[in-house]
């Protein structure tokens, strides 16, 4: 693994995939890392098959997980296991297995007919014994979330709504918690959703003014979400915007740190936020305080449209983002250094 120092802030940085044509993270919102840190999931975009990958943080080796196009995939952070859909049918296969040359995808269950097809993605239940589906119900007209208990049983409805559903993430920490997005690939007029597994409880997670830019919601501790509010045009920049959390009870926001920022991630230990900009600078943000400073820059290549969607590591000592900072898009991370050395806006 090819490591350097940044110019600007001195962030010792290494490029994890330096022998891969093209990979990026998982999206921030989905885990990526099987127990201990032992593997990082990710994926090869620029390949025919839509396969997900994993690296062995020890040794540098490379594998692809499913020799098949993947419609899309979970991972299971407390059991290495990896759920994938390829057309209409679910698999497992254990990730470690695959490294020692002795896995054997299973099948697990087939959506349902009145599926026509994933679109939000899949998710798993904190407790990882249920998995959560955003589907399209009728095309252009009603999508919905199903569910399906492992093991598996039947398929069953949590909602169904009427608009576009997507980045459906069950909360990592706390079973039963739902959240999810009215996605319009732009600004919605109400974003961020949640409901309990049961169907009941569908409320606005953060309930946005009319005029409000909220995009690229994240789980953060037991019942908050990270978010961010962009400011569109010259009028909202003198508005309050930037990073965001909120309570699932009470929506209540906390403003943590005020700038254009894109996507946003927060540590598992809590001290830390995270979050990108359009100049793909990436910036470290104290959660006690909102102070910002520059973690890294200069991730986006000539010619590319990379997006660095960084996320912190579970031990909460590194960032891991996608860069085309060479010319090719890669994988690094940032180990986080001491908090005085990086430099102020």
């Amino acid at each position: 693994m090819e490591q350097y120092s940044d110019a600007v802030t001195g962030a010792q940085i290494r490029d994890l995939t330096p022998e891969v044509a093209c990979a990026h993270i998982v999206y921030q919102t989905h885990p990526m890392w099987t127990p201990g840190m032992e593997y990082l999931k990710f994926y090869a975009p620029c390949e025919r098959l839509r396969s997900p990958y994993a690296l062995e943080m020890k040794t540098g080796d490379i594998h692809k997980l499913v020799d098949a196009d993947v419609t899309t995939s979970i991972l299971a952070p407390k059991h290495g296991h990896l759920y994938y859909l390829c057309d209409r049918d679910l698999y497992v296969i254990n990730v470690d297995l695959v490294f020692r040359g002795l896995a054997a995808p299973q099948k697990v269950a087939t959506l349902p007919r009145k599926v026509v097809r994933v679109e939000g993605g899949l998710s798993l239940d904190s407790k990882e014994n249920v998995i959560y589906a955003g589907v399209v119900l009728e095309e252009d007209k009603k999508w919905g979330i199903i569910a399906l208990g492992i093991p598996p049983g039947k398929w069953r409805t949590i909602t169904e709504q009427d608009f576009r559903i997507g980045h459906v993430q069950a909360n990592p920490f706390v079973s039963g918690m739902i959240m999810f997005c009215h996605e319009t690939g732009g600004n919605s007029p109400q974003r961020i959703w949640g409901v309990n597994a049961t169907g009941r409880g569908l409320h606005p997670f953060y309930k946005e003014t009319d005029d409000e830019w909220v995009t690229h919601e994240v789980w953060w501790g037991g019942t908050r979400a990270l978010f961010t509010i962009w400011p569109y045009d010259e009028e909202h920049t003198k508005k309050p915007h930037g990073v965001v959390s909120a309570d699932w009870a009470t929506g209540r926001p906390t403003f943590h740190a005020q700038f254009p920022a894109w996507h946003v991630h927060g540590s598992l230990d809590g001290k830390w936020i995270v979050a990108d900009d359009m100049d793909r600078n990436i910036w470290l943000i104290r959660a006690e305080d909102g102070e910002r400073r520059l973690l890294t820059q200069g991730h986006l290549g000539e010619g590319f449209e990379t997006h660095p969607h960084p996320s912190f590591t579970p031990n909460s000592k590194a960032v891991v983002f996608n860069s085309s900072r060479d010319g090719k898009e890669h994988i690094y991370m940032a180990e986080l250094p001491e908090w005085e050395s990086l430099p102020l806006p």
